[in-house]
């Protein structure tokens, strides 16, 4: 028997921000495209609402980002490309013949092969500053920028702690 969800106005509109959407989302990014919309809404019920989701085979969890769970509303057969600095996913829908799995796991039962190609996308093959792994961290108190591998606990500029926040580069 198919699960059921009781269909309320933000399970509604996560269902309608995934429709058609092409940028493979983690939770965190689609609870920050609504929850200006629907301030009660949590992380939480965006993740159960893809759980649901996945569950009834109307998204697909691709694991290309080790950093963030993400989804894909295409639930077609097609293989992923992503970007090493960006972390957009791009999708392959050309058929790509994989090797004969069977030879070399022998001892298991292959479910499902796809291939995940690490690219640099044209748009950061532009930039002139490519530094992979590092991203660019801005405080919210003194507005200064710093580029690390991994978030700072306080700010190099002005010392407060928790103020820096990842900037989206685009």
């Amino acid at each position: 028997m198919m699960p059921k969800i009781k269909w309320t106005p933000q399970r509604l509109a996560i269902l309608k921000y995934l429709d058609g959407n092409k940028q493979h989302p983690s939770a965190e990014e689609i609870y920050e495209a609504l929850s200006k919309d629907f301030p009660t809404m949590s992380v939480a019920t965006v993740y159960n609402v893809l759980e649901f989701l996945k569950r009834t085979g109307r998204v697909k969890e691709i694991h290309v980002d080790p950093e963030k769970r993400r989804f894909d509303p295409d639930t077609t057969e097609h293989h992923h490309a992503i970007c090493v600095k960006c972390k957009k996913v791009f999708d392959i829908y050309q058929k790509v013949e994989l090797p004969d799995l069977h030879k070399y796991l022998t001892q298991f039962d292959i479910l499902d092969a796809k291939l995940t190609v690490d690219v640099l996308c044209p748009e950061c093959k532009k930039k002139k500053d490519f530094k992979l792994g590092l991203k660019e961290y801005k405080c919210s108190q003194c507005g200064s920028i710093r580029t690390a591998k991994h978030k700072p606990q306080k700010c190099p500029s002005c010392g407060s702690r928790g103020s820096l926040k990842e900037i989206k580069q685009h």
